[in-house]
């Protein structure tokens, strides 16, 4: 008896070990088995991801990968955003993000989101900009463990995702009836979806899933039917031409009015090209039009065809960028014929061969120190509002290459401005060449005075060019400060001393507290007549469409002129749909 029983104890410890061992051949095979087991104790898992962070509290030190990069995020990576870094992560709109509070997804952002104060922000470009997008939804639970984000999803996350939603529709509805504006529809979606969400709380867990989702849908409708159409306000879309003929651009401008948007920024100085066929170009000695627009004219078809239509064109003009191709790939572009007009940084101001900026997409830019470079640009607007019909000229690209800020690592890599007629000008005028300059010093203004007078002349000269009645509206970077300092352009004065229209600031974010703190921003600092066309990036960032009407909403509450959307190459259904519901189309 005493055998047996040892060999049964044996056996029992044997069993135990194996258990063991089993137990961690599966932890071995699924890493996350226990995070697994213990989330599904209380919850159905409906789906459970992972992705490895490049980088937490990203700084050139921490980070050298992103160094060059606005946010110090560089390419392909997965950075995490803690309270303490920034107010907001200053990333650029070629990522996405995701902000968290309290370990569940809250917004969606886009770019550049507010940081919240009980949690963080996941920001991804590249592969893992994708990996947000097809994982991270408002409602996602987020778990850190060391250096691996965890990304999983229950019922109660849709549900989540359903109350946000509804507290959304529910703003709008509120604000549409205090402005005495009440849509029927809006009301009877916001009733339907109340009812949907309660039927999610009380549902069995296997059906929670379908009853929050159409929740969210129906409060999506009260949304799109709560905004209101107002008929005075701008209503405008940038867009890069790529149709080939007539046939081409009527199916664009038809497509364009079903959405309700009248007023089309149409890119026709770009990439050191014209679109339309040029005899200023053809003085100079350079390519006549852009080769993809040979044998017809599409600027003029452009505007013959919206103006049939009532919509008006104004021509973005790309004025000091000439695109990221090679000079001499093309030995009759600009900085073929012209290599002296070309800009280029401190680190290369003595270099013989052109110098491209490797974070403004590899591109090359004019220098606009150079009279001549300012007298040819100018020949090519005075070209433009003589032999056609614009509403309006939208210049872009008014500015010196960006920069980053004198105590970053690489900062004589992006300070631009050294070109060899600049250098000599302003030693004639301060007896010191600009590369001897150091930052914080009393002839550092000095040089950031004279690049900022180069774009103010710049603007000035097409002011007196385009006659009354044609719109002058230029690009601008909101915040002022930072554009100062690393962009040379004074966008204040120029609205000071009435030399532009408008301006369209770039509010390349989706995180709709920021959004309106920049407005805000850009408003105080506006003067004069100037009007404020909000320029919205919530379709190049891939952002929900009802995010599109939260920002045409806060826009419209600060007293903007209107808005204008980046762009309609980026501008898909779902986002056409949502603008014609109501928001820019009569009922």
């Amino acid at each position: 008896g005493i055998i047996m029983k040892k060999f049964l104890l044996s056996g029992i410890i044997l069993l135990m070990g194996g258990i063991q061992a089993f137990s961690q051949e599966i932890t071995l095979l699924d890493p996350f088995a226990e995070i697994k087991q213990e989330i599904s104790e209380y919850h159905q898992i409906l789906s459970f991801e992972n992705r490895r962070i490049s980088a937490m509290y990203p700084s050139e030190i921490i980070n050298r990968a992103g160094m060059n990069y606005p946010g110090y995020r560089g390419p392909g990576q997965l950075v995490v955003y803690f309270p303490g870094f920034a107010y907001s992560t200053g990333t650029n709109e070629f990522g996405t993000e995701a902000v968290v509070e309290n370990g569940i997804v809250v917004r969606l952002t886009g770019a550049d989101s507010v940081i919240p104060k009980d949690g963080f922000v996941i920001s991804g470009h590249g592969s893992s900009k994708k990996w947000i997008k097809d994982n991270l939804k408002i409602g996602t639970n987020i778990i850190i463990d060391g250096s691996t984000l965890i990304a999983y999803t229950t019922p109660d996350s849709y549900i989540f995702n359903a109350k946000e939603r509804l507290e959304d529709a529910e703003d709008f509805v509120d604000n549409a009836k205090k402005s005495g504006d009440e849509d029927k529809k809006a009301a009877f979606y916001l009733k339907k979806a109340k009812s949907e969400l309660k039927k999610a709380e009380r549902a069995r867990e296997n059906l929670k899933k379908s009853y929050a989702e159409s929740s969210v849908s129906l409060s999506n409708l009260a949304i799109k039917y709560a905004l209101p159409y107002i008929e005075t306000e701008f209503k405008g879309v940038w867009l890069r031409p790529v149709e080939k003929n007539v046939f081409e651009i009527r199916k664009t401008l038809d497509n364009i009015q079903k959405t309700g948007i009248n007023e089309i920024f149409l890119e026709t100085w770009f990439h050191g090209y014209t679109i339309y066929p040029s005899k200023v170009m053809k003085k100079y000695g350079l390519t006549l039009q852009n080769p993809k627009f040979l044998m017809y004219d599409p600027l003029r078809i452009y505007i013959d065809e919206a103006h049939k239509r009532g919509i008006k064109i104004h021509c973005w003009f790309e004025s000091f960028y000439v695109g990221n191709n090679y000079p001499l790939n093309d030995s009759s572009s600009v900085l073929a014929v012209y290599p002296s007009w070309g800009n280029k940084n401190l680190a290369n101001y003595d270099s013989e061969d052109y110098v491209s900026h490797k974070v403004e997409h590899g591109g090359y830019f004019l220098d606009p120190a150079n009279p001549d470079v300012r007298t040819f640009l100018n020949e090519l607007i005075a070209e433009i509002v003589t032999n056609y019909a614009p509403d309006g000229i939208n210049l872009d690209y008014t500015r010196y290459p960006s920069a980053q800020r004198p105590d970053v690592a690489n900062f004589k890599q992006s300070n631009w401005g050294y070109s060899e007629f600049a250098r000599n000008e302003f030693m004639e005028l301060n007896e010191v060449d600009p590369v001897e300059i150091e930052p914080d010093t009393p002839l550092w203004q000095s040089w950031n005075l004279y690049r900022q007078n180069k774009i103010y002349d710049y603007v000035k000269n097409i002011r007196d060019t385009v006659p009354k009645g044609v719109m002058l509206s230029s690009v601008v970077f909101p915040d002022y400060e930072l554009c100062l300092e690393t962009k040379q352009q004074d966008w204040v004065q120029w609205t000071k001393d009435d030399l532009i229209d408008a301006v369209t600031p770039l509010i390349m974010t989706a995180d709709n507290e920021l959004f309106q703190k920049i407005l805000k921003s850009v408003k105080s600092n506006v003067e004069g007549k100037t009007e404020i066309i909000t320029g919205l990036f919530v379709g190049f960032l891939d952002a929900e469409p009802e995010d599109l009407l939260k920002q045409i909403s806060v826009s419209r509450a600060l007293k903007s002129s209107g808005v204008i959307l980046f762009d309609w190459a980026h501008l898909p259904v779902k986002y056409q749909n949502a603008l014609q519901y109501r928001v820019f189309m009569p009922k």
